[in-house]
Protein backbone atom coordinates (compact mmCIF):
# COMPACT_ATOMS: atom_id res chain seq x y z
CA UNK A 1 0.00 0.00 0.00
CA UNK A 2 1.61 3.55 -1.15
CA UNK A 3 0.69 6.40 1.07
CA UNK A 4 0.36 9.98 0.01
CA UNK A 5 0.27 13.21 2.10
CA UNK A 6 -0.27 16.13 0.07
CA UNK A 7 0.18 19.97 2.16
CA UNK A 8 -0.26 23.15 0.36
CA UNK A 9 1.50 26.88 1.56
CA UNK A 10 0.77 29.95 0.71
CA UNK A 11 3.09 32.22 -0.65
CA UNK A 12 3.58 35.97 1.28
CA UNK A 13 3.52 39.88 1.39
CA UNK A 14 5.25 41.86 3.77
CA UNK A 15 2.50 45.15 3.79
CA UNK A 16 5.52 46.69 5.81
CA UNK A 17 8.27 45.98 7.64
CA UNK A 18 10.76 44.10 5.72
CA UNK A 19 14.49 44.31 7.15
CA UNK A 20 13.19 46.17 9.89
CA UNK A 21 11.91 43.17 11.15
CA UNK A 22 15.38 41.52 11.77
CA UNK A 23 16.73 44.43 13.64
CA UNK A 24 13.53 44.48 15.97
CA UNK A 25 11.16 46.20 14.19
CA UNK A 26 7.51 44.56 13.67
CA UNK A 27 6.46 43.45 10.50
CA UNK A 28 2.85 43.14 9.09
CA UNK A 29 2.86 40.62 6.58
CA UNK A 30 -0.12 38.56 4.66
CA UNK A 31 -0.64 35.13 2.98
CA UNK A 32 -1.97 35.74 -0.77
CA UNK A 33 -3.13 33.56 -3.06
CA UNK A 34 -0.38 32.02 -4.61
CA UNK A 35 0.46 28.61 -3.43
CA UNK A 36 3.18 25.86 -3.55
CA UNK A 37 1.58 21.83 -3.14
CA UNK A 38 4.14 19.36 -2.17
CA UNK A 39 3.27 15.69 -2.19
CA UNK A 40 4.95 13.08 -0.51
CA UNK A 41 5.24 9.25 -1.28
CA UNK A 42 7.03 6.10 -0.75
CA UNK A 43 10.27 5.83 -3.18
CA UNK A 44 12.17 2.88 -4.11
CA UNK A 45 15.42 4.18 -3.40
CA UNK A 46 16.43 6.94 -1.46
CA UNK A 47 15.57 11.13 -1.77
CA UNK A 48 13.85 11.67 -5.21
CA UNK A 49 12.66 15.45 -6.02
CA UNK A 50 10.46 16.53 -8.70
CA UNK A 51 9.47 20.18 -9.05
CA UNK A 52 8.25 22.60 -11.71
CA UNK A 53 10.74 25.06 -10.00
CA UNK A 54 12.62 27.42 -12.69
CA UNK A 55 15.60 25.53 -13.66
CA UNK A 56 18.04 28.77 -12.65
CA UNK A 57 16.84 28.58 -8.72
CA UNK A 58 15.64 24.75 -9.18
CA UNK A 59 19.18 23.75 -7.71
CA UNK A 60 18.22 26.05 -4.09
CA UNK A 61 14.95 24.38 -4.20
CA UNK A 62 15.86 21.56 -3.68
CA UNK A 63 18.54 21.81 -1.38
CA UNK A 64 15.80 23.59 0.88
CA UNK A 65 13.49 20.21 0.53
CA UNK A 66 16.59 18.51 1.36
CA UNK A 67 17.24 20.10 4.13
CA UNK A 68 13.30 19.94 5.29
CA UNK A 69 14.26 16.20 5.27
CA UNK A 70 17.20 16.55 7.62
CA UNK A 71 15.42 18.74 10.06
CA UNK A 72 12.23 16.45 10.48
CA UNK A 73 13.97 13.19 10.87
CA UNK A 74 16.52 15.14 13.00
CA UNK A 75 13.49 16.29 15.26
CA UNK A 76 12.41 12.97 15.75
CA UNK A 77 15.20 11.06 15.71
CA UNK A 78 14.08 9.04 12.30
CA UNK A 79 17.36 7.54 11.13
CA UNK A 80 18.44 6.64 7.99
CA UNK A 81 16.09 8.90 6.25
CA UNK A 82 13.36 6.92 4.38
CA UNK A 83 12.60 6.79 1.06
CA UNK A 84 10.46 9.27 -0.33
CA UNK A 85 9.82 10.78 -3.64
CA UNK A 86 8.95 14.33 -3.04
CA UNK A 87 6.50 16.33 -5.92
CA UNK A 88 6.76 20.46 -5.86
CA UNK A 89 4.39 22.43 -7.90
CA UNK A 90 4.61 25.32 -7.28
CA UNK A 91 2.53 28.52 -8.25
CA UNK A 92 4.44 31.49 -6.42
CA UNK A 93 7.74 32.92 -8.89
CA UNK A 94 10.49 32.30 -7.28
CA UNK A 95 13.11 34.46 -6.58
CA UNK A 96 10.86 37.41 -6.76
CA UNK A 97 10.34 38.52 -3.07
CA UNK A 98 6.72 36.16 -2.65
CA UNK A 99 8.17 34.09 -0.45
CA UNK A 100 8.37 31.12 -2.80
CA UNK A 101 11.08 29.43 -0.29
CA UNK A 102 9.18 30.03 3.24
CA UNK A 103 5.94 28.35 1.13
CA UNK A 104 8.07 24.97 -0.42
CA UNK A 105 9.53 24.66 3.55
CA UNK A 106 6.31 24.92 5.71
CA UNK A 107 4.53 22.83 3.18
CA UNK A 108 7.69 19.96 3.09
CA UNK A 109 7.68 20.43 6.30
CA UNK A 110 4.49 20.37 6.97
CA UNK A 111 3.75 17.05 4.38
CA UNK A 112 7.07 15.30 6.28
CA UNK A 113 5.39 15.50 9.64
CA UNK A 114 2.54 14.04 8.22
CA UNK A 115 3.92 10.99 6.64
CA UNK A 116 6.12 10.07 8.83
CA UNK A 117 4.57 10.75 12.28
CA UNK A 118 0.91 11.46 11.06
CA UNK A 119 1.35 14.74 13.08
CA UNK A 120 -0.48 18.36 11.79
CA UNK A 121 0.60 20.64 14.13
CA UNK A 122 1.16 24.39 12.48
CA UNK A 123 3.34 25.75 15.20
CA UNK A 124 5.87 22.59 15.02
CA UNK A 125 5.58 22.95 11.56
CA UNK A 126 6.36 26.60 11.72
CA UNK A 127 9.39 26.08 13.81
CA UNK A 128 10.97 23.50 11.70
CA UNK A 129 10.18 25.26 8.52
CA UNK A 130 12.30 28.19 10.20
CA UNK A 131 15.33 25.98 10.42
CA UNK A 132 15.81 24.90 7.21
CA UNK A 133 14.71 28.93 6.20
CA UNK A 134 18.25 29.44 7.68
CA UNK A 135 19.90 27.78 4.67
CA UNK A 136 18.11 30.31 2.37
CA UNK A 137 18.35 32.85 3.94
CA UNK A 138 21.12 33.04 6.46
CA UNK A 139 19.81 35.13 9.20
CA UNK A 140 15.79 35.27 8.27
CA UNK A 141 13.45 36.98 10.83
CA UNK A 142 10.76 34.33 10.79
CA UNK A 143 8.19 36.18 9.37
CA UNK A 144 8.50 34.58 6.50
CA UNK A 145 7.28 30.97 7.66
CA UNK A 146 5.07 32.43 9.72
CA UNK A 147 3.00 34.22 7.30
CA UNK A 148 3.11 30.86 5.37
CA UNK A 149 2.29 28.60 7.75
CA UNK A 150 -0.44 30.69 9.89
CA UNK A 151 -1.96 32.42 7.20
CA UNK A 152 -3.94 35.84 7.43
CA UNK A 153 -2.37 39.07 8.34
CA UNK A 154 0.53 37.98 10.89
CA UNK A 155 1.94 40.92 13.17
CA UNK A 156 5.31 39.59 13.50
CA UNK A 157 8.32 40.97 15.20
CA UNK A 158 11.43 39.12 16.46
CA UNK A 159 12.03 40.33 20.40
CA UNK A 160 15.08 38.17 20.97
CA UNK A 161 16.80 35.30 19.44
CA UNK A 162 14.79 32.88 21.28
CA UNK A 163 12.06 34.69 21.66
CA UNK A 164 9.20 36.62 18.96
CA UNK A 165 5.61 37.78 18.92
CA UNK A 166 3.33 36.61 16.08
CA UNK A 167 -0.38 37.67 15.96
CA UNK A 168 -2.61 36.52 13.73
CA UNK A 169 -4.52 39.90 13.52
CA UNK A 170 -8.46 38.97 13.18
CA UNK A 171 -9.45 40.77 10.22
CA UNK A 172 -9.61 40.88 6.76
CA UNK A 173 -9.16 44.07 4.07
CA UNK A 174 -11.80 46.60 5.02
CA UNK A 175 -14.59 46.84 2.56
CA UNK A 176 -14.08 50.28 1.89
CA UNK A 177 -10.61 49.67 0.84
CA UNK A 178 -10.07 48.58 -3.58
CA UNK A 179 -7.53 45.68 -3.85
CA UNK A 180 -3.74 45.69 -4.01
CA UNK A 181 -2.24 44.97 -6.93
CA UNK A 182 1.47 42.99 -7.70
CA UNK A 183 3.99 44.20 -10.49
CA UNK A 184 6.35 42.19 -11.56
CA UNK A 185 9.86 44.14 -12.20
CA UNK A 186 11.89 40.78 -12.42
CA UNK A 187 14.36 38.72 -10.93
CA UNK A 188 17.34 40.72 -8.82
CA UNK A 189 20.50 39.88 -9.11
CA UNK A 190 20.81 39.86 -5.34
CA UNK A 191 19.21 37.27 -2.94
CA UNK A 192 17.61 38.45 -0.25
CA UNK A 193 20.54 37.01 2.19
CA UNK A 194 22.74 39.53 0.52
CA UNK A 195 20.11 42.23 0.65
CA UNK A 196 19.95 41.52 4.79
CA UNK A 197 23.77 42.11 5.22
CA UNK A 198 23.95 45.27 3.20
CA UNK A 199 20.96 46.85 5.24
CA UNK A 200 23.20 45.16 8.23
CA UNK A 201 26.12 46.47 6.89
CA UNK A 202 24.34 50.24 6.81
CA UNK A 203 22.92 49.92 10.43
CA UNK A 204 26.25 49.36 12.18
CA UNK A 205 27.80 51.86 10.30
CA UNK A 206 25.25 54.52 10.51
CA UNK A 207 23.75 53.79 13.91
CA UNK A 208 22.09 57.43 14.28
CA UNK A 209 20.32 57.20 11.10
CA UNK A 210 19.74 53.43 10.88
CA UNK A 211 17.60 53.58 14.81
CA UNK A 212 15.57 56.88 12.86
CA UNK A 213 14.44 55.12 9.59
CA UNK A 214 13.77 51.97 12.03
CA UNK A 215 11.52 54.35 14.50
CA UNK A 216 9.64 55.61 10.90
CA UNK A 217 9.12 52.25 9.80
CA UNK A 218 7.69 50.92 12.53
CA UNK A 219 5.34 53.81 12.63
CA UNK A 220 4.49 53.16 9.05
CA UNK A 221 3.82 49.63 10.14
CA UNK A 222 1.61 50.57 12.71
CA UNK A 223 -0.12 52.94 10.63
CA UNK A 224 -0.46 49.92 7.83
CA UNK A 225 -2.42 47.69 10.26
CA UNK A 226 -4.68 50.43 11.55
CA UNK A 227 -5.89 51.88 7.82
CA UNK A 228 -6.51 47.90 6.54
CA UNK A 229 -8.85 47.42 9.56
CA UNK A 230 -10.36 50.51 9.58
CA UNK A 231 -10.25 51.16 5.78
CA UNK A 232 -9.03 54.51 5.97
CA UNK A 233 -7.22 54.92 2.71
CA UNK A 234 -5.55 58.42 2.96
CA UNK A 235 -3.83 56.75 5.66
CA UNK A 236 -3.11 53.26 4.21
CA UNK A 237 -1.34 55.35 1.14
CA UNK A 238 0.36 57.99 3.40
CA UNK A 239 2.05 55.14 5.46
CA UNK A 240 3.16 53.20 2.57
CA UNK A 241 5.07 56.15 0.98
CA UNK A 242 6.48 56.80 4.21
CA UNK A 243 7.49 53.07 4.35
CA UNK A 244 8.72 53.07 1.17
CA UNK A 245 11.27 56.00 1.93
CA UNK A 246 12.78 54.28 4.77
CA UNK A 247 13.39 51.31 2.73
CA UNK A 248 14.77 53.94 -0.08
CA UNK A 249 17.03 55.03 2.86
CA UNK A 250 18.06 51.66 3.52
CA UNK A 251 19.69 51.42 0.25
CA UNK A 252 16.86 48.32 -0.81
CA UNK A 253 15.13 49.97 -3.74
CA UNK A 254 17.01 50.33 -6.85
CA UNK A 255 17.00 53.56 -8.86
CA UNK A 256 15.65 51.31 -12.27
CA UNK A 257 12.51 51.15 -10.07
CA UNK A 258 12.08 54.13 -8.49
CA UNK A 259 10.50 56.33 -11.92
CA UNK A 260 7.69 53.44 -11.24
CA UNK A 261 6.86 53.85 -7.67
CA UNK A 262 7.68 57.82 -8.10
CA UNK A 263 4.79 58.01 -11.18
CA UNK A 264 2.32 56.02 -8.90
CA UNK A 265 2.50 58.20 -6.07
CA UNK A 266 2.08 60.98 -8.05
CA UNK A 267 -0.81 59.98 -9.52
CA UNK A 268 -2.36 59.62 -5.62
CA UNK A 269 -1.60 56.03 -5.33
CA UNK A 270 1.29 54.56 -3.29
CA UNK A 271 3.68 51.31 -4.27
CA UNK A 272 6.90 49.95 -2.80
CA UNK A 273 9.29 47.23 -2.86
CA UNK A 274 8.65 43.78 -1.32
CA UNK A 275 11.10 41.66 1.12
CA UNK A 276 14.77 41.62 0.04
CA UNK A 277 14.01 44.20 -2.82
CA UNK A 278 17.38 45.02 -4.82
CA UNK A 279 20.13 47.21 -5.00
CA UNK A 280 20.44 47.24 -8.78
CA UNK A 281 18.31 46.31 -11.78
CA UNK A 282 15.21 45.27 -10.75
CA UNK A 283 14.09 44.37 -7.47
CA UNK A 284 11.19 41.14 -7.83
CA UNK A 285 7.85 42.25 -7.06
CA UNK A 286 6.38 45.85 -6.16
CA UNK A 287 3.16 46.27 -4.19
CA UNK A 288 0.76 48.92 -5.43
CA UNK A 289 -1.99 50.25 -4.14
CA UNK A 290 -4.75 53.02 -6.18
CA UNK A 291 -8.42 52.89 -6.39
CA UNK A 292 -8.26 53.72 -10.47
CA UNK A 293 -7.22 49.93 -11.66
CA UNK A 294 -6.92 51.86 -15.00
CA UNK A 295 -5.23 54.46 -14.33
CA UNK A 296 -2.47 52.75 -12.73
CA UNK A 297 -2.55 49.60 -15.56
CA UNK A 298 -1.54 52.56 -17.79
CA UNK A 299 1.33 54.05 -15.47
CA UNK A 300 2.87 50.27 -15.18
CA UNK A 301 2.29 50.06 -18.82
CA UNK A 302 4.38 52.89 -19.39
CA UNK A 303 7.21 51.16 -17.67
CA UNK A 304 7.23 48.22 -19.75
CA UNK A 305 5.45 45.83 -16.66
CA UNK A 306 2.02 44.41 -16.22
CA UNK A 307 -0.40 44.75 -13.22
CA UNK A 308 -1.26 41.20 -11.32
CA UNK A 309 -4.54 41.12 -9.43
CA UNK A 310 -3.72 39.62 -5.43
CA UNK A 311 -6.06 38.54 -2.18
CA UNK A 312 -4.39 39.14 0.92
CA UNK A 313 -5.32 37.67 4.01
CA UNK A 314 -5.45 33.81 2.50
CA UNK A 315 -5.57 30.92 4.15
CA UNK A 316 -2.12 29.31 5.77
CA UNK A 317 -0.77 25.64 5.42
CA UNK A 318 -3.62 23.26 4.70
CA UNK A 319 -3.53 19.25 4.85
CA UNK A 320 -4.89 18.69 1.29
CA UNK A 321 -4.59 14.98 1.37
CA UNK A 322 -3.07 12.15 3.66
CA UNK A 323 -5.16 9.53 2.66
CA UNK A 324 -3.65 5.75 2.12
CA UNK A 325 -4.02 4.35 -1.23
Amino acid sequence: MTQTVIVSAPGKVHLMGEHAVVHGAPALLSAINRRVIVSVTTSQSGLKIQSNIEHALKKQADKLIAESVRVVCERFHISPAPSVLISVNSGIPAGRHLGSSAAVSVATVGALLYFFKKIWNPELINTLAFEVEKIQHGTPSGGDNSACTYGGFIWFRKELDFLKTIWQLPYLVHKNLSPFYLIDTGQPEENTGEMVALVRKFMDELEDNGRLLLFQNEQATKDVATAVKYGNEALLIDAIKRGEKTLEGMGVVSPAILPLIQDIEKAGGAAKILGGGGKRGAVGYVLAYYRDKKKLHDIVKKHGYELESVVLAEEGVRLESGRNK
